[in-house]
């Protein structure tokens, strides 16, 4: 263990901190947005997030797989050849044009699939009307986190935060537009809020894919002249990318199916309170991602250098601030949840059983911080095998078992699978502790198998440009 350096902390800061905010605009768009739902109804906050959920399922696979580009990226900045980034960025943007158009087929089944859950017919009527119009901006997410991941690994980290900030106001402001009905707009209630996520998703893409094809940044890594398709990068953004993809999308799949299947039995009013109570957890975790996303940048650079000791220590550096500020949110989570949920409904069970769920956000915070931290620095690394492993692993072993035992077999009802949830988040974080310290991502060479292509292809694209 190291204790952590100021000069590491003001340097993860001067990355983070864009980052960061980029992670607190999208909580604040979430909480507008869930404020907004709720005007609706309690039936509208109970679809809004499992169609979302499996929206977001959908898009994590692909996504995950496009914002490995920040891998590649920092380490081709460390490496001394800063225009293999773009290269990896144009492969981000095919996968993302592919993934769009392929999203599409699911339009005609998603009847079908969400009357498989249970819900009340009207719950279900309304997440299969949210869920089509999500589709829309499966593709413009990829994208955004293409580039997204871009920018971050060339440590120009302002540029996807400036547009994230533009396209969560351009969602909220047309969330509250076309879910009401303003400036002669009819009242589209939640399909209206599903619309403006995508508009908002398609406005991030167009700023940054603006800001990627401008002179500057095709001057500093001939962003123009690398759009061709490269098989042997593509095949390795997948490689690397594919295990990060799918952990983020099991993840994703796993706390959905707790609030689809099993949260989503007991009624409404527990569905939404673990709506609700999943706004308040982004308070904690999506600046702790920020903080992962920087240091997957610092962690690719320094090993593109040469330096692994300056990799190690600046883990260290994160995981004191992402576990001290996770530490602050358990208190602050067990102090006031009442409050919290009060603040979304006057519906007493809601706010009740919503206490107790934020109860259960309060125990894992510390160790959500942990696995956020070293998932993040294994990243950098290329080392997504192994953690996409565990996660299934721990899904299958533990979060599914204890999940179903609880509904079967108890009478938590909702609390159950949160309880489940819980031990699983707090399981991931202390065994991507133990992995990080066994040291084996160290030896890997992300750029290995395309070697090939480096020395052959890019010298003459880089003179043509």
């Amino acid at each position: 263990m190291k204790f952590p350096s100021g000069e590491g902390v003001r340097e993860i800061l001067r990355l983070a901190v864009p980052m960061v905010a980029s992670m607190a605009s999208a909580t604040v768009m979430g909480f507008v947005d869930t404020w907004l739902i709720a005007m609706v109804g309690t039936t509208a906050v109970a679809a809004a997030m499992p169609a979302g959920i499996m929206a977001y399922t959908l898009t994590a696979l692909p996504l995950g797989i496009a914002q490995c580009v920040s891998t590649f990226a920092a380490q081709a900045l460390g490496r001394g050849t800063p225009a293999e980034g773009a290269v990896f960025a144009w492969q981000g943007l095919y996968l993302s044009l592919a993934v769009g158009i392929a999203s599409f087929l699911l339009w005609p089944v998603a009847p079908v699939f969400f009357s498989l859950f249970g819900h009340e017919p009207e719950v279900v009527a309304l997440e299969v009307v949210y869920f089509r119009v999500r589709l829309w901006g499966i593709g413009f997410a990829v994208a955004s986190g293409a580039l997204s991941g871009f920018f971050s690994g060339i440590h120009r980290p302002k540029v996807p935060f400036v547009a994230m900030v533009v396209a969560n106001g351009v969602n909220v402001v047309l969330c509250y537009v076309l879910i009401f009905g303003h400036l002669g707009v009819p009242a589209f209630g939640l399909a209206g809020a599903a619309a403006a996520m995508v508009l908002g998703f398609a406005t991030q893409t167009a700023l940054l894919l603006g800001v990627f094809l401008s002179r500057s940044c095709h001057q500093a890594f001939l962003t123009r002249t690398m759009w061709h398709c490269a098989w042997p990068r593509m095949r390795q953004l997948l490689h690397i990318g594919w295990p990060a993809g799918l952990q983020t999308a099991i993840d994703v799949l796993g706390w959905g199916v707790l609030i689809v299947l099993l949260v989503g039995r007991f009624g409404k009013e527990q569905l939404a309170a673990s709506n609700i109570a999943i706004q308040y957890m982004t308070i904690s975790f999506m600046p702790a991602l920020g903080l992962g996303q920087a240091l997957t940048v610092l962690v690719g650079r320094y090993i593109g250098k040469g330096r692994p000791d300056l990799a190690i220590q600046r883990v260290y550096d994160a995981l004191f601030l992402a576990t001290a500020y996770m530490g602050l949110m358990c208190v602050i989570y067990v102090a006031f949840r009442a409050r919290f949920m009060a603040f979304f409904t006057t519906d007493p069970q809601v706010i009740k059983v919503g206490s107790n769920i934020l109860l259960c956000a309060a125990a894992l915070q510390v160790f959500d911080g942990m696995g956020i931290t070293f998932a993040g620095a294994l990243r950098g690394a290329g080392d997504t095998h192994w953690i996409a492993g565990m996660t299934i692993t721990l899904l299958l072993c533990v979060f599914a078992p204890l999940s179903l035992g609880s509904v079967a077999f108890t009478n938590l009802q909702s609390l159950g699978p949160w309880l489940a949830g819980t031990v699983n988040v707090i399981l991931l974080g202390l065994a991507l502790c133990w992995r990080f310290r066994q040291g084996k991502w160290q030896e890997i060479d992300i750029f290995a198998t395309a070697e090939r292509w480096q020395r052959e292809v890019l010298p003459s694209r880089e003179a043509a440009g």
